[in-house]
């Protein structure tokens, strides 16, 4: 399973030196991409770039993205991107919410998009449609019908919407999306999932890949994801009841040989974000490339 960084646009610094796959926002790289590129092309640790339209971020701060100028960013570094995301069109407003007439609009507008940007592209294959949480599953399975003029299917497609969502809605969700993908004429559609990065989650269905900021988030706020869940362990949150001085010893020990394992000692990860980050990094990349599908009743959770 193919586990991308989203957010690595603002710690370049780090990424292109750990472990990791990578996602950056259009919305906030397309006036500097160039040096990316070339921080990509200079370090030794093999990446796979996926680049995000930020079709959402423009929502949330009422900007647009021309279409035709997105293709053409996403034609001239091709050879450099592995996926990337459809211009897909957001229902309603931030603020006000949207209604069940805009959801069905913004799911026509979203599959137009598909269909106006895919024969446009030097490399369709890297197209990923994307169908969200609450729009009608026709949609779903319509694309999933689709053939090119050589009668080829779409061979990936991204689920989204589920950011912010409960594990039940996530969870009903990804189940009817997967029952229609098994009974379409496209069953080995590869799926990518946009903000996941519950494990649990990802063996539970046939996932392709992910993405997720929760390295970043959870790090930020003094937090480090391990197998046992989110432990905190910057000063700052000792007050809390899951913070690491409130584990037993051997708990403790564990979890000190844990870090250690990853090249990092309890002083640097308790005072230095970034550490966390790179920790982050590193354990989450090795995680998601040993996670496989393991088909069979789904129990999940949230880690």
């Amino acid at each position: 399973m193919d586990l991308y960084f989203a957010g690595s646009e603002a710690f370049t610094d780090i990424v292109f030196d750990e472990p990791g796959n990578i996602l950056m926002s259009y919305f906030y790289v397309r006036q500097k991409f160039s040096k990316f590129i070339e921080l990509l092309e200079n370090k030794p640790v093999n990446k796979k770039l996926f680049i995000d339209s930020g079709a959402f971020t423009a929502w949330t701060k009422q900007k647009s993205i021309d279409v035709d100028e997105y293709i053409d960013f996403i034609n001239t570094y091709s050879e450099h991107i592995e996926l990337y995301g459809q211009i897909d069109v957001i229902p309603g407003d931030i603020i006000k919410g949207h209604t069940p007439e805009q959801v069905e609009e913004a799911a026509a507008a979203t599959w137009e998009n598909y269909l106006y940007m895919r024969p446009r592209m030097k490399k369709p294959e890297g197209l990923l449609y994307t169908f969200h949480v609450g729009e009608p599953y026709r949609y779903l399975e319509q694309a999933l019908e689709w053939r090119d003029d050589n009668g080829q299917p779409i061979p990936y497609i991204a689920l989204g919407g589920m950011v912010g969502k409960p594990m039940p809605t996530k969870k009903s969700f990804l189940d009817s999306c997967f029952n229609i993908i098994m009974k379409s004429s496209n069953p080995k559609v590869k799926v990518h999932a946009f903000g996941m990065t519950s494990f649990s989650l990802l063996e539970a269905y046939p996932i392709t890949s992910a993405d997720s900021t929760s390295w970043i988030m959870t790090g930020a706020n003094g937090n480090i994801i391990t197998d046992v869940g989110i432990i905190a362990i910057s000063e700052k949150a000792k007050r809390l009841p899951e913070h690491y001085s409130h584990l037993c010893p051997s708990h403790q020990d564990a979890f000190e040989k844990t870090i250690s394992k990853y090249g990092f000692t309890l002083d640097e990860l308790q005072v230095d974000y970034k550490a966390r980050l790179r920790y982050h990094l590193r354990y989450l990349s090795e995680k998601a490339s040993k996670t496989k599908y393991i088909p069979g009743p789904k129990k999940v959770s949230l880690f």
